[in-house]
């Protein structure tokens, strides 16, 4: 039998790299059509459904062995990230002048918790332990939240180029 870290290494990877081929061949030509503002309205989309990350808390939704530390800090995580791209996207919506500075913020924090989230989840061996649907939010939809950051980084930091280039 596979060892769980490993399937998970080869699952994630072939996700990152299916979400990685259509955000080159589809997602970033059509992006590039698009003021900032809208093209990122679709990427933001894609965290707005970190909600979902809130399932590790209830009750049964992973094996008991997994720390509560660790069930919490992922939960409120990825909650707090989703509120903050339904957030930025009615800020974008509405075309407030800070609107920019709250995708900065959300995509921001989003990483940061993403990042730590997988260093915790090697920290705390979460692999061995049953997950349930968690298995699957963190094998595919987890990859569309990096693709879908680094588009996000990479359009904030060409409209600062670009910006930069116009004075």
């Amino acid at each position: 039998m596979i060892e769980p870290i490993v399937l998970f290494g080869i699952q994630f990877t072939l996700s990152l790299v299916v979400y990685s081929l259509i955000a080159t061949w589809y997602g970033a030509p059509r992006l590039s059509q698009m003021s900032v503002e809208l093209a990122l309205v679709p990427l933001l989309w894609i965290h707005a459904f970190r909600i979902v990350g809130g399932s590790i808390l209830a009750p049964g939704s992973v094996g008991p062995g997994v720390p509560i530390e660790f069930r919490e800090m992922i939960g409120y995580g990825d909650m707090i990230t989703g509120i903050l791209a339904i957030l930025a996207l009615v800020a974008l919506r509405a075309r407030v002048t800070y609107a920019i500075a709250l995708v900065w913020v959300c995509v921001t924090v989003g990483m940061l918790d993403t990042v730590n989230a997988i260093i915790q989840s090697m920290r705390f061996n979460v692999f061995t332990y049953p997950l349930g649907v968690n298995w699957v939010i963190v094998t595919t939809y987890v990859p569309a939240l990096l693709v879908s950051s680094f588009l996000i980084f990479k359009l904030l930091l060409g409209r600062e180029r670009s910006a930069a280039l116009d004075s």
